[in-house]
């Protein structure tokens, strides 16, 4: 009950932020900057809200479900009711869906709030905490993901061609690899949660990176711009969005997990020696045993 009263909260600040960034960006004319002012004002309140609760995971979910947000939106203004656009749409929302409901999986109540928050304010005094807190938790995936975004301003434009396909069928990919690694990553911790032996999760896919969420995240971004070069090659440089979440996760976030898990798991020196760091492949025992 406490759980779903607190996912409920959570809701309602989202629902605040969203009406709070849609009057922002009201008068603005510029499509590309209304949805980019509407999304840092909510950022905003989510920031606010955070503060207030002692919580900076309240903001865990934003990143996720307003992608979906700002596509519907965009696609509805924009009429882009084509069988392309609205199989894009369905196809890109899938991953957005997704993401938060397995968010909500992990997500308790109010104590729960991401290691990786507790640890930055453990570090830092408050000053330098309210900094990472507002730039680096909450304002830099903001941006980060709105430039992986960019894509949609060409497809609601375009007409798509078959080519988009690959595109779609790179973002299906990365969803999948995102959806069966949380799905055997907890089902892993359900299993390990009462043994005293502190082993690295080598299951499915597991067993052959050693991060494939992040791989499928990564994925999904570059199968976004994929679905739009065919036909706006002139905005290759759109290509930052991809760019910027692949950088994000390769020089922070899969560090920051590597050097809490080495300090957790004995055996995670080893599974680094033998495991691909994010490409999923045979490891490399079993690859210099078939050379």
């Amino acid at each position: 009950m406490k759980k779903f009263a607190h996912l409920s909260i959570i809701l309602l600040i989202y629902v605040l932020a969203y009406g709070v960034g849609y009057a922002a960006c009201f008068y603005i004319d510029n499509v590309m900057l209304r949805m980019f002012v509407f999304d840092v004002a909510a950022t905003l309140v989510t920031f606010i809200f955070s503060l207030v609760l002692h919580n900076s995971s309240v903001y865990d979910a934003y990143w996720s479900l307003t992608p979906m947000v700002i596509s519907v939106w965009l696609f509805i203004e924009a009429r882009a009711f084509s069988v392309w656009q609205i199989l894009f749409l369905v196809v890109f929302n899938i991953w957005s869906l997704r993401l938060t409901i397995n968010w909500t999986i992990v997500f308790t109540d109010f104590s729960y709030e991401d290691w990786r928050y507790k640890k930055y304010r453990d570090e830092h005094g408050p000053f330098v905490w309210f900094i990472l807190n507002f730039f680096g938790i909450h304002f830099m995936p903001t941006f980060i993901v709105f430039a992986a975004m960019l894509p949609l301003f060409q497809i609601v434009n375009h007409t798509m061609n078959a080519l988009s396909l690959i595109g779609m069928a790179v973002i299906l990919l990365g969803t999948a690899l995102e959806f069966f690694a949380d799905r055997q990553m907890h089902a892993f911790l359900a299993q390990s949660k009462n043994s005293e032996e502190k082993r690295s999760c080598r299951v499915g896919l597991w067993n052959y990176s050693r991060h494939p969420n992040y791989l499928g995240e990564i994925t999904v971004w570059w199968g976004v711009y994929l679905v739009m070069l065919p036909f706006a090659l002139s905005c290759w440089y759109f290509v930052i969005g991809a760019v910027a979440v692949t950088i994000l996760f390769n020089a922070v976030s899969i560090p920051l997990m590597e050097k809490r898990q080495k300090a957790r798991r004995p055996d995670y020196a080893e599974y680094i020696k033998t495991t691909s760091r994010l490409i999923v492949r045979p490891h490399k025992k079993q690859r210099e045993e078939s050379d």
